[in-house]
């Protein structure tokens, strides 16, 4: 695969940012802090801003001291997300208000994102509780989507070049080696969880199922709960039940080579888009176990990227790449040259 040089990567990231001018709704943009928008109609109370804004005037008026409410974005699995500015900035930062209804593990996410700070990671600015039932977490507003919608809605395209998914991929991988080196596992890498920023850099986000490590080593590794994406998912997540099996950062370097498999080839690896019931995790186990990973032979990828792609989502564990081998493989090391 050849790389031409700097120029290719900006012109073509120009063009795309362009795209994306042309095809975004302001009243759209979403931050899309879960994942995916799930508005049902019995749960729209707090989509309007009428309503959320009785919300916090009746549990905490302080909140107008500091912030002000402008557009709804989206809802989420246990929240919405509204459009916001801090009233002391001249400079008008837009920023991501997430209202927490129901908390569940949001304490737990907050945390992860209050100890981090890298550029390819959405930033927290603030928690508030409201009240026992809610709280409320400033975050970086993200202007375009997901990968997913980056793709498939701006783009419209069904998939990404191998060129752009270099872009990302070496970005992301670097985010997570520095999750790694603060001993932190993402649980549940995909596109649903990477956004866009206005350059067009990643950023990942959705730390609800991630998991802190009692040691960086892996002999010393906490076992934690089952957590991710199925298709997304290590096969010994899924094992978990069956055996006594340690978990260590290599769960994130699947999941990350499943996500770059299916933005390029548009199907999940290990050819898991035949199994029906995304949620039955033991045909999930068994297709990955049966089938042998396979590249569709009427889409191109250069020899070095289907290399790379094999060492990330090997089948065990202990043989799959970790997260420097991933970094010194010659396909990301071509990050260099783009």
């Amino acid at each position: 695969m050849a790389y031409n040089n700097n120029s290719t990567m900006s012109t073509q990231a120009l063009t795309l940012n362009e795209k994306m001018q042309e095809n975004h709704n302001p009243r759209d943009a979403s931050n899309l802090i879960e994942g995916q928008n799930t508005l049902n109609d019995d749960k729209n109370y707090f989509c309007k801003k009428e309503n959320m804004l009785k919300y916090i005037n009746d549990n905490y008026p302080q909140f107008n001291e500091q912030f002000e409410l402008l557009n709804y974005v989206n809802r989420g699995s246990s929240g919405y997300v509204y459009e916001g500015k801090k009233k002391s900035e001249k400079n008008n930062i837009k920023l991501a208000i997430k209202f927490s209804i129901k908390k569940q593990n949001k304490y737990h996410e907050i945390g992860i994102l209050k100890k981090l700070n890298h550029k390819n990671i959405n930033r927290i600015y603030a928690c508030l509780k409201i009240n026992d039932d809610s709280i409320i977490s400033v975050q970086e507003f993200m202007k375009f989507r997901h990968l997913n919608y980056f793709v498939n809605i701006l783009l419209k395209k069904k998939r990404l070049s191998e060129t752009c998914i270099l872009y990302f991929a070496k970005q992301i991988l670097d985010s997570l080696a520095y999750l790694h080196l603060n001993k932190i596992v993402h649980m549940d890498i995909k596109p649903e969880n990477i956004l866009i920023d206005e350059q067009l850099n990643p950023r990942l986000i959705d730390f609800s199922d991630s998991c802190v490590l009692a040691d960086f080593h892996p002999e010393d590794l906490v076992k934690f709960p089952f957590r991710g994406t199925s298709v997304y998912m290590a096969p010994e997540i899924i094992k978990r039940k069956q055996m006594k099996i340690i978990y260590s950062q290599k769960i994130d370097i699947y999941s990350f080579g499943a996500t770059l498999y299916y933005l390029h080839f548009g199907i999940y690896p290990y050819d898991l888009n035949k199994v029906k019931d995304k949620h039955d995790y033991k045909q999930i186990l068994e297709k990955i176990e049966k089938e042998k990973l396979e590249f569709p032979n009427d889409i191109k990828a250069s020899d070095m990227f289907k290399d790379f792609l094999t060492k990330l989502l090997e089948k065990d564990y202990i043989k799959r790449f970790s997260i420097k081998e991933a970094l010194m493989h010659p396909w990301i090391q071509a990050w260099q040259i783009l």
